[in-house]
């Protein structure tokens, strides 16, 4: 694929990794979060950094992929590569609805655990998250597979451009 190939629209690539650097920003602080839900549904004040950055940072995540998901019904994705076989196209579209999917019921997961005080879907929560990080090192490990064992250019679709 050339630099002149299909790409994304450029605030796709901005919402994209927009997304995932919040996303892996939360991963990151979200250690503690388990027990400040605890403290929280039993009446308490949980004192914790995470619990101050965590639930805002994951309603942005959830704003983010309604308007990334605006954008692409907007602009739609630029076409696979050509040659590839059919079932990788079919496990493409089948990955990326999921992480969609998942981006969404993950914040609203954490919403009704934290906002309205659903202790289960803390539970839920936590094995949403750890399903998004599994779809989001195979979608990696597929764009790392394009770009070096078939080499076909398709990372240059989402990689930002000097002239956007």
């Amino acid at each position: 694929m050339s630099p002149s190939s299909p790409r994304y629209a450029s605030v796709q690539i901005l919402l994209h990794w927009l997304i995932f650097f919040l996303f892996a920003f939360n991963y990151i602080v979200s250690d503690d979060m388990g027990k400040a839900l605890r403290v929280k549904l039993d009446g308490g004040t949980p004192d914790i950094f995470a619990a101050l950055v965590h639930p805002p940072v994951g309603f942005a995540i959830l704003v983010l992929t309604l308007l990334r998901l605006l954008a692409r019904a907007r602009y739609k994705a630029p076409p696979l590569p050509e040659g590839n076989h059919p079932l990788l196209n079919r496990a493409a579209h089948i990955v990326h609805r999921s992480l969609y999917a998942l981006l969404v019921l993950v914040p609203v997961s954490g919403i009704a655990a934290w906002g309205i005080g659903i202790r289960t879907a803390g539970d839920v929560h936590e094995v949403l998250v750890n399903l998004t990080l599994a779809i989001v090192v195979l979608h990696a490990g597929a764009a790392i597979y394009h770009q070096f064992y078939l080499k076909d250019g398709l990372l240059n679709r989402m990689r930002p451009s000097r002239g956007d």
